[in-house]
């Protein structure tokens, strides 16, 4: 899958080269319209390509790693997610807190909340925050329909994290709150771990 991603990759960038110069040698307006039409679609295209998920073999732990964004699904298929696992086994969410933060994220409607989890899968600390939070997110959608829009950004050694900015620590859980016109703000940080729990720091960040 990964071989076929590459290739796909480079196609794009050979039928950009290749538009952009069709679009120098255009000679009517219409033309130039259509090719950079055609320019635009696939910068848009490449971009997505950029911020995709990449994996690669970390040396010293002897298993491949994401980098990039990843779904919680592919982080339980990988070789590192025994260790993920047997964190999980300690996860005990605040009751009192995510109760508070439902009646919280229903006051704030239309505006929504996301949060971009950065972690390593080599890193120690990563691995035992990575089950706290999905409980966390996953408590707050299934048992109060309140959900958190949330991504999972992995990230090698050098901070390299597949075309996402490099973050100042890991983990690293970025807060961003979501207007209903679509405007992004972050409104808060988790570094290394919460003071408290996750649900207890975002309800902190977000009534304030």
């Amino acid at each position: 899958i990964y071989w076929l991603y590459n290739q796909a990759f480079f196609f794009v960038k050979i039928c950009f080269f290749n538009i952009f110069f069709i679009y120098l040698q255009a000679k009517t307006q219409v033309m130039k319209k259509f090719v950079f039409t055609g320019l635009i679609c696939l910068l848009s295209i490449s971009s997505i390509f950029s911020q995709n998920l990449g994996w690669e073999m970390d040396e010293e732990k002897s298993y491949q790693i994401p980098v990039g964004q990843c779904s919680w699904e592919e982080i339980q298929q990988s070789d590192f997610f025994y260790l993920v696992r047997e964190n999980s086994r300690n996860v005990v969410l605040h009751a009192d807190a995510t109760v508070e933060l439902a009646e919280v994220l229903d006051s704030k409607r239309p505006t929504k909340y996301e949060i971009e989890a950065y972690f390593g899968a080599w890193d120690e600390e990563s691995l035992k925050q990575l089950p706290f939070f999905y409980a966390f997110v996953i408590t707050m959608e299934t048992k109060y329909q309140q959900p958190i829009d949330f991504k999972f950004i992995g990230c090698n050694r050098e901070y390299d994290c597949g075309g996402y900015e490099e973050p100042e620590t890991l983990p690293y859980f970025k807060i961003y709150q979501i207007t209903e016109d679509n405007q992004r703000t972050i409104v808060g940080k988790i570094l290394e771990k919460p003071e408290s729990s996750f649900e207890e720091d975002v309800l902190k960040i977000i009534k304030h």
